[in-house]
Parts: C-alpha cells; sequence; structure tokens
C-alpha cells in the first residue's frame, strides 16, 4: 500500500515547464554569445507552504566576469544555482541572460548552454569516458582528447586499457573524486558555453586537484562568465566580484577589493572571522588584485 501511494503522489506531481517552446526557433543560434546575466527582483520559495529562500534579490554580471557567491548556511547560495536552471521557477522578477528572459526559454536549450560543475560530481556508470563527456554525441575525438588534456586528465585515461572509450563503474569509482570532478570539468570545457556555473565545485578535492581545477578554468574559461558558489573564502577573493547573500537577500555585490574597505560590512566580516592570519592573507590578495 505504502508503493501504492508513492505512485499516486508522484503522478499528481506539478510537471517542469515544456523542454521546446516554439520562440526556441526564433532565439539566436549562438545564444548566450557574451554572457550578461541580470537578475531583476527575484523571488523564489521551494514550496507554497515554505518562506522565500530568495527575497527581492537583484545583481547584474557583466559578460566574461568571474562572481563568487559566499554567505551562511541557508542564505540562498545554491537557489541561485537552482533557479538559473529553473530547477525552481521564480515566485515573482526574472533572470535575463543577454537580455533573454530565461522563462521565456524552453528547458532544453537553456539548461545545454550552461555549464555546470557541481559539489559531487556526476559520471554516468555503464558508459564510456567518451559518452561521459559527449553525453550527445556532438564532438570529434580529438576534440575529446583536448578537453581532458586541458583538464589535467590526458595522461590518466591514456593509461586505462581502452582510454576514453575504458566504461566508467557504478558511481565513478573507477576514478578518485578528484578525477571525478576534473572529468566533470573535461565535460564544461568540451561544452564550450558562455557561462559556468561552479558549485561548491572544489568542496570535496584536495588542494592539488583544487590547483589544478582553477587553473584549467583560467585557461579555458577566460572570457567566459563563471558564478562560483563557494565555502571557502580563499577560492573566490582573486574574482571581478563577490555576491552576498543572508536570508535570501543581496547583502552586497562589488568588488572584493572595494566590499573589504567597508568596515563592518558583511564580507569584510566574514574575512574577519577567518582568523587574523587567513584574514590578512585574504586581504592582501584582494588588494593586490585591485592594483593589478
Amino acid at each position: 500500500m505504502v508503493s501504492v501511494e508513492r505512485v499516486l503522489e508522484y503522478g499528481r506531481i506539478e510537471p517542469e515547464s515544456p523542454l521546446e517552446l516554439e520562440s526556441d526557433k526564433n532565439l539566436d543560434k549562438s545564444w548566450p554569445h557574451e554572457g550578461a546575466i541580470n537578475v531583476k527582483d527575484l523571488s523564489v520559495r521551494y514550496r507554497p507552504s515554505l518562506p522565500l529562500a530568495l527575497d527581492g534579490a537583484s545583481f547584474s554580471v557583466p559578460s566574461g566576469s568571474r562572481v563568487g557567491v559566499v554567505g551562511r548556511t541557508g542564505s540562498g547560495k545554491s537557489t541561485i544555482v537552482q533557479t538559473l536552471f529553473r530547477l525552481l521557477e521564480a515566485e515573482c522578477g526574472q533572470i535575463n541572460i543577454d537580455d533573454v528572459n530565461i522563462a521565456e526559454v524552453g528547458l532544453h536549450r537553456l539548461r545545454t548552454s550552461i555549464s555546470v560543475i557541481p559539489q559531487h560530481p556526476t559520471l554516468f556508470s555503464g558508459c564510456t569516458v567518451r559518452e561521459n563527456l559527449d553525453v550527445f554525441g556532438l564532438h570529434s575525438e580529438e576534440a575529446v582528447y583536448q578537453a581532458l588534456k586541458s583538464a589535467h586528465l590526458g595522461e590518466v585515461i591514456a593509461e586505462l586499457p581502452k582510454g576514453i572509450n575504458s566504461i566508467v563503474s557504478e558511481g565513478g569509482s573507477n576514478f578518485s573524486v578528484g578525477q571525478r570532478q576534473l572529468l566533470c570539468l573535461a565535460r564544461a570545457i568540451l561544452s564550450k558555453n558562455k557561462i559556468l556555473i561552479l558549485d561548491e565545485a572544489t568542496a570535496s578535492v584536495d588542494r592539488r586537484t583544487d590547483q589544478m581545477l582553477q587553473e584549467s578554468l583560467h585557461d579555458s574559461f577566460s572570457d567566459a562568465t563563471v558564478i562560483a558558489v563557494a565555502h571557502r573564502l580563499d577560492t573566490v577573493i582573486d574574482h571581478d566580484y563577490i555576491l552576498v547573500l543572508g536570508q535570501g537577500k543581496v547583502l552586497e555585490f562589488g568588488p572584493p577589493a572595494d566590499l573589504l574597505r567597508k568596515s563592518g560590512g558583511a564580507f569584510s566580516t566574514m574575512v574577519d572571522d577567518t582568523g587574523d592570519i587567513t584574514a590578512k592573507d585574504l586581504r592582501q590578495r584582494a588588494f593586490s588584485k585591485k592594483k593589478n
């Protein structure tokens, strides 16, 4: 009876928006070609009975910028990511990408136009390495190898018995956690989208893997818009902008050095809370970037 109740419950779940819309045909094939993101008065909640997870959030990300999203637990960092992919629909307000309201774009077009590297890397077991990177079979073998090389995985994959045609085990268990994350990076590099989302992508990897990931991001996404949800301030202190969220609201938004000059500001307080030595290092990195 429990199984029957679950089936009935799933059957009553409201479906997502259409995968394809008629308006998609009028959308430029290269969209998004700049990667500018404008969030205006955005309010989102997970269920009608729950309070707002984002409450009137507004900010603009210039094309080609790197933005670090920081805040306490429950501040709305991951909600921003889910709303960009329309896993959550806006209750009011909107998100425009290159002056196009994403609510008027089919889900398939929207979600294939934005790359994401999640906190927990997702690999498809029973498929080859190539099928994991090139899910829809759109790229050449040379392009796949180049993406692996850019993600510092060229030698690792070459040592496998069948190279890129080697099968990925259940949950990617034949790769380390760091290698799985780099495979997700290679997948993003192969897509060559103008927008990349990092949802705490370095939270579960060691510093060496983190360094390789940052190097690959710098080389492969130098002209893309990168939004990085971070739990460690040192991973985003050298970004172009910092978005500070708190209780679903935008507390601060601007270059790290400018935010650190605000005595008692939200970001300045977060940096101070890391301890004297770390805070000094973070401030030095932020101000040295400003001078450059």
